[in-house]
């Protein structure tokens, strides 16, 4: 029963931002805001999350306080895993 009401909520939300962002785009003074407004700019039930910084090791280990050493590459001489190399046809 929580999930229904939860569900109703979220849908008069959705209503109420479309009313809400309808008005407002109408509104808009395009000249002061060039952006347009998203009916999720009027809705709390919309949780937007900020995608991840890009950064690099160096930057993340100096955030840290640690220093960043990279590891020579060498080629590997034998393969690490036993099974990349398939099994022979066994007649049986």
């Amino acid at each position: 029963m929580c999930w229904m009401a939860d569900a109703r909520r979220q849908h008069d939300w959705q209503l109420a931002s479309t009313l809400v962002w309808i008005t407002a785009e109408v509104n808009r003074d395009r000249k002061r805001r060039r952006k347009p407004f998203k009916p999720d700019d009027f809705n709390p039930c919309v949780t937007t999350r900020p995608g991840p910084a890009k950064a690099s090791v160096e930057q993340v280990a100096s955030l840290l306080g640690a220093t960043f050493h990279p590891s020579p590459v060498t080629p590997q001489t034998s393969d690490p895993c036993p099974k990349s190399v398939p099994e022979p046809l066994s007649s049986n």
